[in-house]
């Protein structure tokens, strides 16, 4: 099943379940040694702030009268609610203050003075600002967006801002006043209202790291949309454009980072510059067009290897195009890691291969496997033919739905079959079963009308007993019977001689595979011919049958 595409912004999403706890020490350095610690907050501060005034820079190119407004993406509010807000933000918060920072402050401390968080037991949380205006409750998306609201009211630019804070997803503004943006949160300043509501970003850094700056939008070089998202980001392409190269460049700026918004469906081939230090691949399912990624060979972060998405030092698959054109692909012995259930959802991919040397997987008929061989991984989305090697334990999903398999084969070795794990693969025909196959468990083909399928496998196995018992045709394996050897007993002799001769006598009657054992003369019949003949060899008159 593809991933969800998340809704407009993904910010509701995201702020109906965010909370915040105000933490004095980082979790990872309980056991740190001071040294240790200090040295880890010291780089985790740098690179937050690095983040923080890389925001910061890009909103030098913009326009702040685009943030003046309410933005429904963030929630709803319709214009009686505007209104009532603007009105009681003229009215009960401004009263005629002309300076948009003093506006802002005061704002800022009605907020913090006035919506309180929510406790564990608080069930009617506010999110959209008007609910936050009534309820005056909520965490800290609501803080953000009635902050948001009450500033746009006010005629202060103002701008959703996503990220990290105490080591929690957090949520809190930008507000433009004095000719400046500055970092304020409404949240954290419930309980420090004098620190928090412009602080400088070094100290702001300190706790905060900004991941996303929600719609601001720029037209950037080659179509693309530039923002703000893990960095300086293309967060966007024009519509239609299929082949996307990304910038190295926004005027000054460096674009270091790839928004999952870009993979959409006409996008069919994607050039990451070396520049590039993060791609965000949540949203590449929705690019079913997409043929090939190409990386820079300077880029320190990622590789590509016919057109296939790597980190650098190829332990983990990013993304496998959805419309790669090749019907098999090799696994690089370096890779460790790759999502077993999305990552090769390709329509051609036929076999996948894994390069020797690779310490975790390995492959077998064009399917991976763990390298014991005892976990069948992943099952090519092109492949209708399946064999499945007797050291696998067949306990997991792995098959789960895959309706054009038509033929499934599994070796000697496999004992049982558990339940579901064939579930709905209802195009399966042929079902070949191994002497050693001793329980099928009950729904283990749920889903699957088994009086279509032909099973295949030995007389007086459990395969016959499993095709009797649910309506399947079947076929008994032919393929080893021995010239003669009617009795089955591997050699050719007397006793050969006397079944036949019982057989046309009609004392008994030969199953399929003692047949074929004795009509040596190939004429679909067991007569007298075949009984001269075989008596012949016996005796040593001739050589062979």
């Amino acid at each position: 099943m593809k991933k969800a595409r998340r809704i407009k912004a993904g910010v509701l999403a995201f702020t109906a379940v965010v909370s915040v706890a105000v933490t004095s020490v980082p979790v990872y350095a309980v056991e740190d040694s001071p040294v240790v610690y200090d040295l880890k907050a010291e780089q985790k501060n740098q690179e937050n702030l690095e983040y923080d005034q890389a925001a910061l820079d890009l909103l030098k190119y913009c326009n702040k009268d685009d943030f003046k407004t309410w933005d429904q993406s963030l929630a709803p509010m319709n214009d009686a609610q505007a209104q009532e807000i603007k009105t009681f933000v003229d009215d009960q918060i401004v009263k005629g203050e002309t300076e948009d920072y003093k506006k802002a402050r005061l704002i800022y401390d009605w907020i913090t003075k006035n919506v309180r968080y929510a406790g564990s037991n608080d069930t009617d949380i506010g999110l959209a600002p008007y609910d936050v205006f009534t309820k005056k409750v909520a965490v800290c998306g609501g803080y953000s967006n009635l902050y948001k609201a009450m500033l746009n009211a006010a005629g202060i630019p103002a701008i959703y801002v996503i990220g990290w804070a105490g080591g929690q997803g957090h949520a809190w503004n930008l507000v433009y006043a004095d000719g400046k943006w500055f970092y304020s949160d409404t949240t954290w300043g419930v309980s420090n209202p004098n620190y928090y509501f412009a602080p400088d970003v070094k100290d702001f850094s300190g706790s905060h790291k900004t991941q996303d700056l929600v719609q601001v939008r720029l037209e950037g070089a080659n179509n693309t949309q530039i923002g703000f998202s893990n960095g300086i980001a293309v967060v966007g392409v024009k519509d239609g454009i299929t082949e996307v190269k990304i910038p190295e460049k926004f005027n000054d700026l460096d674009i270091v980072s790839v928004s999952s918004d870009i993979f959409n469906s006409t996008l069919k081939t994607l050039d990451i510059s070396k520049r590039v230090t993060h791609i965000d691949t949540q949203l590449v399912s929705n690019a079913v067009s997409l043929q090939e990624i190409r990386v820079a060979e300077e880029n320190t972060a990622y590789a590509s290897v016919d057109g296939v998405l790597f980190t650098k030092d190829l332990k983990e698959i990013l993304c496998y195009p959805a419309a790669r054109t090749d019907e098999s692909f090799t696994l690089p012995k370096e890779t460790e890691k790759y999502d077993e259930k999305e990552t090769f959802v390709c329509e051609k991919l036929k076999d996948i291969h894994v390069e020797e040397g690779n310490s975790k997987y390995s492959s077998y008929d064009g399917c991976i496997y763990n390298k014991e061989k005892t976990l069948l991984l992943t099952i090519p989305e092109a492949k209708t033919e399946v064999k499945v090697p007797g050291t696998v334990v067949l306990d997991n999903t792995t098959f789960d739905s895959r309706s054009n398999i038509t033929k499934i084969e599994l070796e000697e070795g496999i004992t049982t079959v558990m339940p579901y794990v064939f579930n709905y693969c209802t195009g399966i025909k042929e079902l070949y079963l191994p002497d050693s196959l001793e329980s099928i468990e009950a729904d283990a083909f749920n889903g699957v009308n088994l009086k279509q399928v032909t099973v295949y496998g030995n007389r007086g196995t459990y395969a016959e007993e499993f095709a009797k018992k649910n309506g399947c045709t079947f076929v008994a394996d032919t393929s080893d019977y021995k010239k003669g050897d009617v009795d089955l007993d591997g050699n050719v002799a007397i006793g050969d001689v006397r079944v036949v001769l019982r057989s046309i006598c009609q004392k008994i009657e030969l199953n399929e595979m003692q047949e074929l054992a004795a009509d040596v003369e190939k004429d679909d019949k067991v007569d007298i011919k075949d009984l001269r003949k075989i008596l012949r060899y016996v005796c040593g008159k001739i050589d062979s049958l």
